[in-house]
């Protein structure tokens, strides 16, 4: 099959091959930024910032969130003036931290649906090819065409298949973690506003 990917690159249907292998460029890029925040440069201890909510204290809080977008809202909503002032200021920050932990992410699916569809039209492509080949003359000419269309079909959509599962699985897996994130970071957000409007917290 290895064999018949790489050659496929050379045949009548290259451009359908090279067109998803731009996707699967596209997903790596993608898969690389958001991986490498959401595990790496955005690491936090979500429990230790919820236990020291819960004891009014935020600055522990947010140094236990780290380079998470969690600690700039946290720190939002303990620079404002009153509970009230604290929780519109945290409403405001929210929002631009669901856009920065979701960013990009649909993309993937995305991603995953055109590769698929490319290789869908590359299929249709392969099968014109090998209808086409059975009106020429010589039964050789013949062969060789219903031969190189029915490749065609199969080895483009194989590469789309091959790019758009892993593409839509990774969005799966990167949607989840956004979303855990989220649900961690609107539960300090509720402590805290909690917490500011008991006193417990300057």
């Amino acid at each position: 099959m290895t064999d018949a990917l790489v050659s496929a690159f050379s045949g009548p249907g290259a451009g359908f091959m090279y067109a998803i292998t731009a996707v699967l460029a596209f997903v790596l890029a993608i898969a690389v930024e958001r991986v490498g925040l959401l595990w790496v440069a955005w690491r936090a201890q979500p429990a230790a910032v919820l236990a020291a909510l819960r004891q009014g204290q935020v600055e522990a809080a947010i140094q236990a969130a780290g380079g998470h977008p969690a600690a700039r809202l946290l720190r939002a909503g303990a620079q404002a003036g009153g509970a009230e002032a604290a929780w519109d200021a945290m409403g405001a920050e929210a929002a631009l931290v669901d856009e920065e932990l979701r960013r990009r992410v649909a993309w993937l699916a995305t991603a995953g649906n055109v590769s698929t569809m490319l290789g869908l039209l590359g299929t249709i492509y392969g099968l014109i090819l090998a209808f086409q080949g059975l009106a020429d003359a010589s039964s050789v000419e013949r062969a060789t065409r219903i031969s190189e269309g029915i490749a065609t079909a199969m080895t483009t959509t194989a590469w789309g298949l091959l790019v758009g599962i892993p593409a839509l699985a990774l969005h799966s897996l990167v949607e989840g973690k956004a979303h855990r994130e989220l649900a961690w970071t609107e539960a300090a957000a509720g402590l805290l506003a909690l917490a500011r409007r008991r006193g417990g917290a300057p």
